[in-house]
């Protein structure tokens, strides 16, 4: 009766010891889970280092790095028939008016885009570059790319107002700042006409330069002209234009910016 006893034991033994076996078999064999990935919409960053050093206790001197991040540059949409103007600032003269090639060309871009009646290329300058003969111009014609358009039919010396708005966008997008000036806008009996100034032109007085990126500057979203009370006026033709070349110059959008934080 023992011996069967301790028989029956054995077999009870040994079928457990054949179960764990199989159980850990298996958990071995069993390829292991891995989660599932997600795709997540990433944002691209890049990471500049600059290293902060701190002071222990001891007297030592460690460095810690801070990291800061810069969004990536986006592609960026620019309006059709942005060009970027020759570089050639040999002169000529246009209607009795100096100026250079690459204000030329600018000038000869923008009446392509433009393709109106107003001759933006020709008889319809009233004022070119390297002249300081009008006190209203505050200097911004003494070097090169600043020039001033008529917007008068020169048959019954009327306003062109339809033309007004198409030519300063195409004024734009050839890469001037360009702006109306109205009658006695800069002072009583001023005559209307449209100022502009090319964006870029080496050659530019200090004045023209101003007009670009200054307190009263188009880049900022202004009329380009101080005020007596040092509030700048906004551009009523929009915001400025910007072409990949512009930015490439060092040119940006500065409406943002104060003058004092501009770089």
């Amino acid at each position: 009766m023992n011996k069967r006893r301790s028989s029956l034991i054995l077999i009870i033994f040994l079928l457990i010891l054949v179960l764990l076996f199989g159980v850990i078999v298996i958990v071995l064999l069993s390829p292991t889970p891995t989660p599932t990935q997600t795709a997540l919409a990433t944002r691209t960053l890049t990471v500049t280092t600059t290293d902060t050093p701190t002071t222990t206790s001891t007297g030592t001197t460690t460095s810690t790095a801070t990291i800061t991040f810069t969004p990536s540059p986006t592609l960026f949409p620019e309006p059709k028939g942005c060009l970027q103007p020759p570089e050639d600032y040999s002169r000529l003269q246009v209607d009795g008016h100096w100026l250079n090639q690459r204000t030329y060309a600018m000038l000869q871009h923008a009446a392509g885009i433009y393709n109106g009646v107003i001759d933006v290329s020709g008889n319809a300058l009233t004022q070119g570059n390297y002249t300081d003969s009008e006190p209203l111009s505050f200097g911004t014609h003494a070097g090169g790319g600043a020039v001033d358009i008529s917007v008068l039919d020169r048959t019954h010396w009327e306003i062109l107002y339809d033309e007004i708005d198409p030519l300063i966008r195409a004024l734009r997008i050839a890469g001037f700042a360009a702006w109306l000036r109205e009658y006695g806008e800069l002072n009583p009996g001023s005559p209307i006409h449209i100022h502009a100034i090319a964006i870029g032109d080496a050659e530019l007085s200090y004045a023209a330069r101003e007009q670009l990126t200054g307190q009263y500057g188009y880049f900022r979203g202004y009329t380009g002209v101080p005020t007596e009370d040092g509030i700048p006026l906004p551009d009523r033709h929009g915001g400025p234009i910007l072409c990949r070349w512009m930015i490439d110059l060092g040119y940006q959008d500065l409406r943002q910016i104060t003058p004092e934080a501009a770089p």
